[in-house]
Formats: C-alpha cells, structure tokens, sequence
C-alpha cells in the first residue's frame, strides 16, 4: 500500500484559498465596505434621494402633483392634484430601504474579502437583491401616497401599517433567498476538499 505524503514545505490550504482571491474581488469588497459605511453614516441623505424618486414616479407615472421639503428630522413629500396637495409623508429611517441594503452590502464585502466565490457572481447577487430591495420600497411609499391622496389618513393607515409592512417583509425574503441562489456554490475542488491544487492520490 501506498501513501502520498505533502512536502513539508507545500502551501497549506488556507494558503490556497488566500491566493484565490482575485484583486477586483477584493477591490470590490472594500467599495462595498464604503457603500455600507456610507448608508449608515449618510441615511438621511439616503432617504431624501428615496423620496426624490419616489416622487418622481407619483409625476411621470400617476400624473400628480408633489412637493418635496426637508423637515429637521426627515424629508416630507407631498403629493396631490390640481386641486391641492394633501397632508405629507415623512420618510423616517424605518420606513427606508437603507436598513435593508447596509446589512446586504457588509455580507457581500465579507464574502469578497474573506471567500473564495467568483468575484462575478458575488456582486450580481448583491445588484438584484438591492435593486429588488429599492424598487419594492419605492412602489410601497408611492402606494402610500396614493391611497392617502384616495381615502384620506385610513388609507395612509392601510397602506402604510399593513400592505407596507407585508410588501417589504416579501421583498426581503425574496431578495434573501435570491441572494443565496446567485451566489456560486463555493471553491474550486481542490479547495474544497482541503488539498492544494496539484497534490494528488494514488
């Protein structure tokens, strides 16, 4: 019986796994490191862009008339018709998208920086998984509007506590678990099964 027996100087697999990770991957990580401190230390910033575009789907989509203030807390969008604009919303940081995305960019940033996936791969699923993350916040506050502009503060109540509320924990879930489907299954084999690349069996 034979044995294969590792020189006592070849690369440990931990050593392997450092030297697959590519310079953009780990480039990219630390963008995104930025992107997550960003949204942290700048959410107000953040949701006064969120409502910009909000309110620019209440104009070009639903044909309404908004006006957008900076309150000393949150941004307030107004929205009406010709006849007037009707009581304003307030983007506060719970009802922003931020809370969801700056968890979802520091897990990508670790898994960049600290794995061993396609740098690739990695990235697309943080694209769909915070672009699914905004357009849904995005249709929910301008859902609030409307139905606040049709049926006064039960409708803000309906839209905004319930519907809302059920909208986004959707979204979520459904970011999450594509997340998860788009990321690639893992190392390369020799990796995988804690051999450098190279070392054989008999």
């Amino acid at each position: 019986m034979t044995e294969s027996l590792s020189h006592p100087f070849a690369p440990r697999p931990r050593a392997a796994g450092r030297a697959g990770r590519s310079p953009l991957g780990m480039l990219c990580g630390a963008v995104l490191l930025g992107v997550c401190g960003s949204l942290v230390a700048g959410e107000r910033a953040y949701r006064s862009q969120e409502s910009r575009g909000t309110a620019w789907l209440v104009e070009h989509l639903l044909g309404m008339r908004t006006l957008l203030l900076e309150g000393p807390t949150a941004p307030v969008l107004y929205a009406g018709d010709h006849t007037g604009l009707d009581r304003g919303v307030a983007l506060t940081t719970g009802c922003s998208s931020a809370l969801l995305i700056a968890p979802l960019a520091l897990v990508t940033a670790l898994l960049l920086l600290f794995g061993n996936r396609r740098a690739g791969r990695v990235l697309l699923a943080f694209v769909v998984a915070a672009g699914l993350v905004l357009a849904t916040n995005l249709g929910r506050l301008t859902l609030v509007l409307v139905m606040q502009h049709r049926y006064g503060s039960e409708g803000f109540g309906w839209a905004h506590v319930l519907l809302g509320s059920v909208l986004m924990m959707a979204a979520a879930l459904v970011a999450a678990l594509l997340f998860l489907w788009l990321l690639p299954r893992g190392a390369s084999a020799a990796t995988a099964s804690g051999r450098p690349a190279g070392e054989g069996t008999p």
